[in-house]
């Protein structure tokens, strides 16, 4: 038998919230044939010195791979440009870009009750009826990926949520 220690707080603390504006969020799904080709395309990436905010694999059935990129929304064009050099990508199935987006990231002395705080930020946001296209906890940090357009609604109920300095 393994024993778990939980820690809880009714209104949990953060340290502020960082927000960025004008992004886009590149979804790519990625099959087993397709993974060197992909791995040849993100070191061109980083070769042209695109920067990323944020990457998020999530493994699918059937030995899939879906991958999200957030971006700057200025890289967007050589990204498009680049893409189609190293990955035969069925664009508009395998690669889709949403932008703009908004990201809005905090974190805290979590003491790593992720469950907690992504409990309170869905339920914080769903009870406003605002949509979130991706949700990432890492380590004492949350990641939130929002549609343009609510990151000052987001923020201003968040906060409510949170204890902010």
């Amino acid at each position: 038998m393994e024993t778990i220690a939980v820690y809880w707080e009714p209104k949990p603390k953060t340290y502020g919230f960082n927000e960025v504006t004008n992004l886009s969020l590149l979804n790519i799904e990625i099959t087993e044939e397709k993974m060197d080709q992909c791995g040849l395309w993100l070191i061109e990436m980083a070769d042209l010195e695109i920067s990323f905010h944020l990457v998020l694999a999530k493994y699918l059935d059937n030995k899939k791979l879906r991958l999200y990129i957030l971006i700057e929304k200025c890289f967007e064009d050589n990204v498009l440009s680049h893409v189609g050099k190293h990955v035969d990508f069925e664009l508009e199935k395998d690669f889709t870009i949403t932008s703009p987006v908004e990201l809005i990231c905090f974190q805290g002395p979590h003491f790593g009750d992720r469950y907690g705080i992504a409990d309170t930020v869905l339920n914080t946001l769903d009870s406003q009826d605002m949509q979130v296209l991706i949700t990432v906890c890492s380590g004492s940090t949350v990641y939130i990926v929002l549609p343009e357009g609510v990151l000052g609604a987001a923020r201003h109920f968040l906060s409510k949520a949170f204890e902010v300095p």
